[in-house]
Parts: C-alpha cells; sequence; structure tokens
C-alpha cells in the first residue's frame, strides 16, 4: 500500500484513514497536513460554506491548511479522508438553523504541484472559490453559489458549472473548455483553449483577448455576449443570432454572406474554424 509523507502529522498508510483537522481552543481552528505528490492522483473537495483557496507550489508535497471558527462543543467543521491515491475534504457546517450560518467561518488552503494531480472535482455550496497558477489533467468544479475567480489555470480538461454566481477566468490554457451558467456574469479573459463552449441563462459572457480555435461557442438566454481577439483570425465560419437585432461583428477579412434582422453569417479565409454565438434578448459583439 502506498505511503504518505505528512509535514506536521503522523498518519498511519491505511485505507480509509481520516484525519480531522484540530482546533485549538473552543472558538478557533487551525491546522496544517502534507501529503507527497507523486502518490496523489486525485483531490476531492465538498465544501458547505468556507472559501476555497488553491494555488501553485514549488515544494514535491500537497499541503492542506485549515483556518476558521468551529462552533462550541462541536465536531471539527473540515475532515480530510485519505484511501489510496485519493483525498477526500470535507466542510459541513455546524449549529445554527440547521447548519446555516451569516458569515464566513473561515478558508481551506490547498497548495498543489504543477502536473501531479491527475484531477481535481470541487463541489461548492455557499463560498468564494479562488485559484492562481493550478496545473492539473482534468478539473471539474460546480458551484451552488459565490464567486469564482481563476487565473492561470492550465488543464486539458475544465468543467465549470455554476447555479448562482460570478466566474472570472483569467490567463489559463486547456484543450477543452465547458462553461455552464444558470445565473451569473461569465468573464474568460486571455484564455487559449481550441475547444471552447460557455452557456449561460441568466447572465453576460464576455471573452476577451481570444485566441483563434477550432471552436468557439457562446449562447445564453437573457445576457449580452461580447468577444474580441488578441490577433484577428484567420480562417472562421461566424454565425450570430439575436432577438434583440443588435448584432455588430467588426473582423479583419470578414465576408458577411447572410444577414438578416436577427441574424448575420460570414466567414474569413477558408472558414476551416467555427465562431457561433446566440443569444435570445441580448446584444452580440464580435471585434
Amino acid at each position: 500500500m502506498k505511503k504518505m509523507i505528512a509535514a506536521s502529522l503522523v498518519l498511519a498508510a491505511v485505507g480509509g484513514l481520516a484525519i480531522a483537522c484540530q482546533g485549538i481552543g473552543k472558538q478557533t481552528f487551525n491546522h496544517e497536513a502534507s501529503f507527497e505528490a507523486s502518490l496523489i492522483e486525485e483531490i476531492e473537495i465538498h465544501n458547505e460554506s468556507w472559501d476555497i483557496e488553491l494555488t501553485h507550489t514549488d515544494s514535491p508535497n500537497i499541503t492542506i491548511a485549515c483556518a476558521g471558527k468551529r462552533q462550541a462543543n462541536e465536531s471539527d467543521p473540515v475532515t480530510i479522508s485519505h484511501d489510496g491515491n485519493k483525498i477526500v475534504i470535507t466542510q459541513e457546517d455546524q449549529g445554527g438553523m440547521g447548519g446555516f450560518t451569516f458569515s464566513k467561518n473561515g478558508t481551506v488552503y490547498i497548495s498543489i504541484p504543477d502536473h501531479t494531480v491527475n484531477a481535481i472535482t470541487l463541489n461548492n455550496d455557499a463560498g468564494d472559490i479562488k485559484m492562481k497558477r493550478v496545473a492539473v489533467q482534468s478539473l471539474v468544479l460546480i458551484n451552488e453559489s459565490g464567486s469564482q475567480l481563476i487565473e492561470g489555470l492550465s488543464a486539458d480538461k475544465g468543467e465549470l458549472t455554476t447555479n448562482d454566481g460570478e466566474l472570472q477566468l483569467k490567463d489559463s490554457s486547456l484543450n477543452e473548455l465547458t462553461v455552464t451558467s444558470s445565473s451569473g456574469n461569465s468573464y474568460i479573459t486571455g484564455v487559449t483553449s481550441p475547444v471552447m463552449a460557455i452557456r449561460s441563462k441568466a447572465g453576460e459572457v464576455s471573452i476577451q483577448e481570444a485566441a483563434e480555435g477550432k471552436l468557439l461557442r457562446a449562447e445564453t438566454i437573457s445576457g449580452d455576449i461580447a468577444v474580441s481577439y488578441t490577433k484577428p483570425p484567420a480562417s472562421i465560419k461566424l454565425t450570430a443570432n439575436s432577438s434583440s437585432s443588435d448584432i455588430s461583428v467588426n473582423l479583419d477579412g470578414f465576408k458577411e454572406q447572410q444577414r438578416s434582422e436577427k441574424a448575420v453569417e460570414g466567414t474569413i479565409g477558408n472558414a476551416s474554424h467555427t465562431l457561433e454565438l446566440s443569444s435570445r434578448t441580448g446584444t452580440i459583439t464580435v471585434k
């Protein structure tokens, strides 16, 4: 069985080992645990209300630090389970009305070396998420509510799903990116991805400093769509549809093939790449 190296806690290498972050005093809750990254393939996070921060580290270890508050005479609000090559981090609310709290009680900090973990899955109920310079093969983020700020992400595949909350994804590189939002704006800036699909029921979709890729699709039921390129695309087929009758395309070399009150179609070059934009009630701008 694989063993892990703990920096501040001696852990027995047994399957299903649960580690509770120990508190200091009745209210303060602090602890740090460390794992050898080469032995971990997957990190799974279940969060009810704390903030989550994931960052890059030059250390060969994955470090998890808990800092916050514990309800008096209650169990630890954060636990870490380790089994084989998987770490599961669980944050559960305590006390109040069915566990509901009126303020943020803490933050879970996770630092990860580049390209060591294959998959990160984060299920977030209510808490802000920050991620900076994380390199991972697969990222799945399911966010019920709370803001998301992701910078410098490097991944083969990213799936970001939000029910209610703003997403900012900046200066990142992925082979495939999927963003799904029920309510909240999606701001994608300086992101390189050959395949990118952004879907929103209610919210603005802004894709700035984009690089030409195989497929860029953005659609929203209620909200504006804005796309801007760092360099004029050389070969695309563009289709844009909006019931608002407000569609603007300002791209070098764009040849308009069809225009109606609510739709525009055209090409640049040999049209080997695809740009599809659709908004039921919002404006569409491409430049």
